[in-house]
Formats: structure tokens, C-alpha cells, sequence
């Protein structure tokens, strides 16, 4: 392969995400905090760490993202906030249900961003109960960015498992 500017740039689309990924899974695989009813348990699998929580009393999905986002980064804010607003219209309208997009480069999101110990894009989900934090890191979304209904249904039934 010639190494031109577009080969590159086709290069660094491809190889970004993967390392946002690795990073994601490295990092945050073995950190939790314990004994804390505000210190959220941080996972790399999808809900692990919070697979019995039933019935919470409210879920907040956020991704996190930098200022310049490459395509795939912004494809997971746009698929996740309209999964949430499409999907969970009404428990959003009742509050049950929380989306919020956080930049993690702003000096105003610096405490939300060491709560869920976020480094990079990426999509928490937090199943609150009994105003404890379960936090859990979903990596299956990325996999998932070029199928539009496979990514809305998935997230769908992550949510919903939850409620």
C-alpha cells in the first residue's frame, strides 16, 4: 500500500478507535472503588458489575467524548442519545432516565469525569440504586456503530434489563 495522505488518514480512522478501546479495557478493568455508597463499581464489560441490579430507581447513560471526534466517536454520541430519546421517551420525560453527552477536556466536567473515570470516548451506564452507583463501561456499542438497528436494539435491552 502507497502511503499517501488518504491512506493515512484511512489508517488513523482504523487504528484510533482500537486503541480508544484497548486503552478503555486496560484502564478501567480493575478499577473499583468499594465501601462507598457514592464510589461507583467501573467495568469494561457490558453491565458487568451490575447485572442484578433490577428495578432502578434511575439510569443515567453518558458518553463521554473530546472536542475533536473522529467519525466513530461521533456516531456513538448520535446513536446512543437517539436510542435513549427515541426508546425511553417517557421514563426520560419522568426523569428515570438520564442522557448526557460530557466533553471530557472541559474544565467544568473535570468531577464527573473522575466519578465514572472516563479517559477517552466512551459510554457509561449508570443503574442507580438506593443512591448507590453502579457504574459499568459498554465496549460492545463500538462494535456495533455501522448497524444502526443492531446498535438500537442492543442498547435498547442493555436499558431496559436495567428497569
Amino acid at each position: 500500500m502507497k502511503l499517501n495522505s488518504k491512506n493515512i488518514l484511512v489508517l488513523l480512522l482504523i487504528i484510533i478507535p482500537v486503541l480508544l478501546i484497548l486503552n478503555g479495557v486496560i484502564s478501567k478493568k480493575y478499577s473499583s472503588v468499594q465501601n462507598n455508597s457514592l464510589a461507583p463499581t467501573v467495568t469494561s464489560a457490558p453491565n458487568e458489575g451490575i447485572p442484578n441490579i433490577k428495578k432502578a430507581d434511575k439510569i443515567e447513560v453518558l458518553n463521554f467524548h473530546r472536542t475533536q471526534r473522529c467519525w466513530s466517536c461521533s456516531t456513538l454520541g448520535k446513536l446512543s442519545e437517539k436510542t435513549v430519546g427515541e426508546k425511553f421517551a417517557d421514563e426520560v420525560a419522568g426523569g428515570k432516565v438520564i442522557f448526557k453527552a460530557v466533553n471530557i477536556e472541559l474544565p467544568e466536567n473535570k468531577e464527573i469525569v473522575n466519578l465514572y473515570q472516563a479517559g477517552g470516548s466512551s459510554l457509561y451506564i449508570n443503574a442507580i440504586k438506593d443512591g448507590k452507583n453502579n457504574i459499568a463501561q459498554n465496549m460492545k456499542v463500538w462494535q456495533l456503530l455501522s448497524d444502526e438497528p443492531a446498535f438500537t436494539n442492543y442498547l435498547e435491552i442493555q436499558l431496559r434489563s436495567l428497569l
